[in-house]
C-alpha cells in the first residue's frame, strides 16, 4: 500500500480533476457526468486507502509505545519528533533529556561536582501521577533495583481527582495576572413599550492582580537510583510530582495570600454566605448552599470539596432500616441499580450530581461548593522543571544528588459568590 502521504497528495489531485472536469465547456454533459461518475470512483477508492493507511500507522504508533518501555528505548525516545510520542509522564520525559543522561554519566565519576540544566516537561501536575488505580498508587514508586527488566506494556497511571482538575489552566509571561472581578450585577431587564426607556443593567468590576507565585519541591537520592531509570523515572512521577501536587491543592485551597502562598479559594472575599449545618442533614445543608451559590452568582455549582471523613460520614448514611441511602458495597440503594454520580452515570464519587473531590486539604467539617469550571482560571507561568545537582550541601561527599521540581501559577478568581462553604459539618 502506498505511503498516507502519498495518498493524500493523490486524492487532492482526484478532487483538483474532478473540479476541471465540472469547469470544462468544450465537455458534453453526458460525457462530463460520466467522467465526473469515475472521478468519484477514484476519490472514493483512495479515501478507503487513506483509512486503511491511518490505521496502520496508528497501529505502528500503539506497538512503538509497548516498545519503548525498554530500558534503552526510554532513552531513545527522546529523538523522536513530539507528533511521534504517546504522552509521556514527566519522569519519562525527564529520563530521557540530555540533562538526565549528563547526570548519570557524572554520577558515578570520582571528584567531581555538577549541576543539570532546568528541564522544563510538558505537563502539568494533575497528569500522569500514580494514583488510585488498578494499575498502580501514589505510594508505590517501583523496586530499587530491578535484577532483570524485560520490556513490556507500561501501565497507564491513575490519580485521584484534585481541585486543580477541577479549574481550567491557562498560560500567562508575566510575573502578575490582572483579570477584572465582578462585585455586584443588577438586572433591571423588563419589557417596555414602544419608544420607551430601556432600562439599564449595571455590572461592578473591580481590577484584581494576582502574583504568579512558585511552588516547589526538591529531594535526595542515592547515585546508584539515579543510574536506574525505571527507579527514577517512577519516582519523579510517583513522589515527587505527588507531594508538590498535594502542596499545590493545597495553595488553591486556603493559601493565605502573603507572600509567597497564593490566595487560596477559601480566603476570597465576597463568598456566598455560609451555610451551617445547624438541624439539616449533612446532604441537605449542602444543597442549600448549592442554591444560594446559584442565587448570588447567577452560575451553576460543579463541584464540591470536602474531607475524606466527611464524605464517610455522608456515603455511610442510613435510613431506618439500615439501608444505605447512596448503596452498599454491592448493589445500588435500596437494591435498585447503581449509584448515580455525574450525569446520572455510576462514576467517581458524587453528591447531589455534582462531582467530589474528597481531599485532606479542606479541614474537616468544611466543605467548599462551587463553579469551579466556570469562575477559576490557573494560570501557569511555566511548565514543571526538573534539575539535579551533587553539590547541595554534602551531597558530594556523601554520594547523594539532589532533585528539584518547581512550577510558577496564579489563581484567578473571577466570581468570588459562585464559591462558598458549609460549616459545622
Amino acid at each position: 500500500m502506498p505511503a498516507l502521504k502519498d495518498l493524500q497528495e493523490q486524492m487532492v489531485k482526484a478532487a483538483h480533476d474532478g473540479i476541471a472536469i465540472h469547469d470544462n465547456p468544450d465537455i458534453p454533459t453526458a460525457e462530463k457526468l460520466e467522467q465526473l461518475e469515475r472521478q468519484t470512483e477514484v476519490c472514493k477508492s483512495l479515501s478507503d486507502q487513506i483509512a486503511k493507511a491511518e490505521r496502520l500507522d496508528e497501529m505502528h504508533k500503539q506497538f512503538s509505545g509497548i516498545a519503548s518501555t525498554s530500558t534503552d528505548r526510554s532513552v531513545r525516545s527522546g529523538d523522536a519528533p513530539d507528533d511521534e510520542r504517546e504522552y509521556r509522564t514527566p519522569g519519562e520525559q525527564w529520563t530521557a533529556s540530555d540533562a538526565y543522561l549528563r547526570a548519570k554519566s557524572l554520577a558515578g565519576t570520582t571528584g567531581s561536582k555538577w549541576s543539570t540544566d532546568p528541564v522544563e516537561v510538558k505537563t502539568t501536575l494533575t497528569e500522569g501521577v500514580g494514583g488510585t488505580g488498578s494499575s498502580g498508587t501514589s505510594a508505590s514508586a517501583g523496586r530499587l533495583i530491578r535484577e532483570d527488566y524485560q520490556p513490556g506494556p507500561l501501565p497507564i497511571l491513575f490519580q485521584p481527582v484534585t481541585v486543580a482538575d477541577l479549574i481550567p489552566s491557562g498560560s500567562t509571561n508575566s510575573n502578575t495576572v490582572r483579570y477584572p472581578v465582578e462585585t455586584t450585577a443588577t438586572n433591571a431587564a423588563s419589557s417596555v413599550s414602544e419608544g420607551g426607556t430601556k432600562p439599564e443593567i449595571t455590572l461592578a468590576f473591580q481590577t484584581v492582580d494576582e502574583p504568579v507565585r512558585k511552588l516547589a519541591a526538591v529531594s535526595k537520592i542515592s547515585e546508584e537510583a539515579l543510574e536506574d531509570i525505571s527507579f527514577i523515572r517512577s519516582w519523579i512521577d510517583g513522589r515527587l510530582m505527588l507531594f508538590l501536587r498535594i502542596h499545590e491543592e493545597l495553595q488553591l485551597l486556603s493559601g493565605n495570600g502573603v507572600a509567597p502562598d497564593l490566595t487560596g479559594i477559601l480566603n476570597r472575599g465576597s463568598l456566598t454566605a455560609a451555610q451551617a449545618l445547624s438541624t439539616d442533614t449533612r446532604p441537605d445543608c449542602i444543597f442549600k448552599e448549592i442554591t444560594k451559590i446559584r442565587i448570588a452568582s447567577f452560575l451553576e455549582p460543579d463541584a464540591i470539596v470536602m474531607h475524606p471523613s466527611d464524605y464517610q460520614d455522608i456515603r455511610l448514611g442510613k435510613d431506618g432500616a439500615s439501608q444505605y441511602y447512596g448503596g452498599g458495597p454491592f448493589m445500588g440503594q435500596y437494591g435498585n441499580g447503581g449509584v448515580s454520580g455525574i450525569g446520572g452515570v455510576t462514576t467517581g464519587d458524587a453528591l447531589w450530581g455534582k462531582r467530589v473531590v474528597s481531599t485532606q486539604n479542606i479541614s474537616a467539617g468544611t466543605v467548599l461548593v462551587g463553579a469551579f469550571g466556570t469562575a477559576a482560571q490557573i494560570f501557569r507561568r511555566t511548565g514543571l522543571s526538573i534539575d539535579a545537582t551533587n553539590s547541595d550541601g554534602t551531597d558530594f561527599l556523601t554520594n547523594l544528588i539532589t532533585i528539584r521540581c518547581e512550577e510558577r501559577l496564579a489563581l484567578a478568581v473571577y466570581r468570588p459568590a459562585a464559591f462558598g462553604t458549609c460549616t459545622g459539618m
